[in-house]
């Protein structure tokens, strides 16, 4: 199979003939090791938008930073938007190629930068709201066409809906954890008003992600179980992502959700989300929830695992990819799982090629005598 069919036929709930290993190409620096990483089946991923967004009615202003991919640290500069009913900012925190290498996105996005988001005082929920309803989508599909065409073989092409669904868009983009949770407490109506003409507005991208010519489409939602309790994942998430998972899979789309953070006390309510995969599923000691476990409670989802372990370097590395892909043997025998090297950051030369150098050799379906041939080989 090649690195595409391997793909396709896992995320289609198919046998592959090996555990699809994979990373996202803005992780993947051009190089030496890219090329031998490449050679021996790393396959790739292309994020790439269906759509454009914008907010006619709101001026937005940000600064034009010198020497913006200059290498620096962190540039602070404000942000804001003016809209017919009152103005809100914040500072921003811009990393250019600094960022870039030490991960670039920053995951708390602009809520928690210095000034605590978008919300100051209470009016400011209206400016949000009246920013959510202005919110206006376009479609746009060539460059998906492109890629297509551009990547063949060597993987898949994803695109989104958003970052996030409604809650965590405030949570994580607009506002921050805590002055959304005290403010939904002390201004109930005016914080549900806003997630209200989010959501309104959210399903106004569905039709138009759900028609998008992408393998998989990914709804965001970097979910954990510290910022996202049961209750409000039972409220706010599984609502939304099951309304666009049934308007996607009625185009014969396959549908993914993002939830890269601890995952233990979701992991019954994760099993009643309609989506296909679970994206970015971070096995311990990083997550809470051993993938064994995962795939035997979600008995009908993929598991896109993100192995975040670059950072404990590669004997490290070494050990814990062997015990996980051990761990699945009694469980799956290896279906239903792809391994990424990376969903979040660029991962260092030394440990692309461990990881490269044990999925190379992982073939279907698994058993402890090969797992074994597997670490006497390295």
């Amino acid at each position: 199979m090649s690195n595409r069919e391997a793909l396709l036929a896992t995320i289609n709930k198919k046998r592959a003939d090996r555990i699809p290993f994979v990373i996202r190409t803005f992780f993947l620096p051009f190089s030496q090791v890219e090329r031998e990483a490449r050679n021996q089946g790393l396959a790739l991923n292309y994020m790439i938008p269906c759509m454009y967004t914008s907010m006619p009615h709101v001026k937005v202003t940000s600064p034009v930073l010198l020497g913006m991919w200059g290498v620096t640290k962190k540039t602070v500069g404000r942000i804001t938007f003016e809209t017919p009913v009152g103005t809100v900012w914040t500072n921003q925190t811009f990393r250019a190629f600094a960022g870039a290498m030490e991960g670039n996105l920053d995951y708390e996005g602009i809520g928690s930068y210095l000034e605590g988001g978008l919300v100051k005082k209470p009016e400011d929920w209206d400016v949000l709201k009246f920013m959510a309803e202005d919110l206006e989508y376009e479609p746009c599909y060539k460059y998906i066409e492109f890629f297509k065409q551009l990547l063949g073989d060597e993987g898949i092409i994803f695109t989104f809906v958003g970052y996030h669904s409604p809650y965590t868009m405030l949570l994580i983009e607009w506002v921050g954890a805590a002055r959304l949770y005290i403010d939904h407490a002390k201004y109930p109506e005016k914080v549900e008003s806003v997630i209200e003409a989010l959501a309104k507005s959210y399903e106004k991208q569905y039709s138009i992600a759900a028609n998008a010519p992408a393998d998989i489409i990914k709804y965001g939602d970097h979910i954990d179980e510290v910022l996202v309790n049961p209750r409000i994942f039972e409220q706010y998430i599984i609502p939304e992502h099951n309304k666009f998972a049934r308007m996607a899979h009625a185009t014969g789309k396959v549908t993914a959700i993002h939830c890269d953070g601890r995952l233990n006390k979701l992991k019954h309510l994760i099993g009643k989300l309609e989506h296909d995969i679970i994206h970015a599923i971070t096995p311990p000691p990083v997550g809470n929830l051993p993938i064994a476990e995962a795939l035997d409670l979600w008995k009908d989802k993929i598991l896109w695992i993100n192995y975040e372990y670059h950072f404990m370097g590669a004997e490290a590395l070494k050990r814990l990819l062997l015990a996980l892909i051990r761990s699945v043997v009694p469980v799956s025998q290896g279906y239903r799982i792809i391994i990424d090297a990376s969903t979040e950051r660029w991962v260092p030369p030394e440990c692309l090629r461990m990881f490269v150098k044990i999925m190379s050799k992982v073939t279907l379906p698994l058993t402890e005598e090969e797992i074994d041939k597997i670490e006497k080989s390295l």
